[in-house]
């Protein structure tokens, strides 16, 4: 089966990083099946299929929530009282997030295969992100200071001399009016700009 091109680049063009979600539309299991299935079939060189996925339920959640909090208010705190009222309106704005998956990377020894290997897990994202802006839902890749947090791996039972977490995602429905709203500030520099033809 094939899509027709134009289709293809129409949904690879509209695609756009969402930051907020719509809590009035659930976020079907069977959606979000179909979008990690898409991410299982990118590239990989050698077939070492080096991504490791953890779809967190609600009290993993809360305690990851309790890890981006501290982090966050941590690192623009300025006092005590900023800190506490920094770290729970992080813990309201994490909790809000309909799903959050986090991604990892096994590390392979040789330096060569593990870039080999990250560039896979990026294209395995895409393709999670492109599923699912296809099925109306909004997918964030955020890379922040959860990620390196030894306290996420302990909640993860992860060993992180053998996975690095490459991303956290944060993945909810978004609205037809809000998809509008996404696919207006679409900016990229055009192919003359960016493309050079050898003979």
């Amino acid at each position: 089966m094939f899509i027709a091109s134009e289709s293809l680049l129409a949904l690879i063009q509209s695609r756009r990083t969402c930051y907020q979600f719509d809590s009035q539309v659930e976020l079907k299991a069977d959606a979000l099946q179909l979008c990690l299935e898409a991410a299982r079939w990118a590239p990989n060189h050698k077939l070492t299929q080096p991504w490791r996925y953890w779809v967190l339920g609600p009290n993993t959640q809360s305690q990851l929530a309790e890890i981006y909090a501290d982090n966050r208010a941590r690192k623009k705190a300025s006092d005590e009282c900023n800190y506490d009222c920094l770290y729970q309106k992080a813990i309201a704005k994490f909790q809000r997030i309909p799903q959050v998956i986090l991604v990892g990377q096994v590390l392979n020894p040789d330096p060569v295969i593990q870039k080999e290997d990250y560039a896979a897990c990026a294209c395995a994202i895409q393709n999670l992100q492109l599923m699912a802006w296809n099925l109306q839902i909004g997918v964030q890749w955020s890379t922040g200071p959860i990620l390196q947090d030894h306290r996420t791996h302990a909640l993860l039972n992860s060993d992180p001399s053998q996975i690095e977490l490459i991303g956290a995602l944060y993945i909810g429905p978004i609205s037809a009016q809000d998809q509008k709203n996404l696919n207006s500030n679409a900016r990229r520099k055009p192919l003359e700009e960016i493309v050079t033809y050898l003979s």
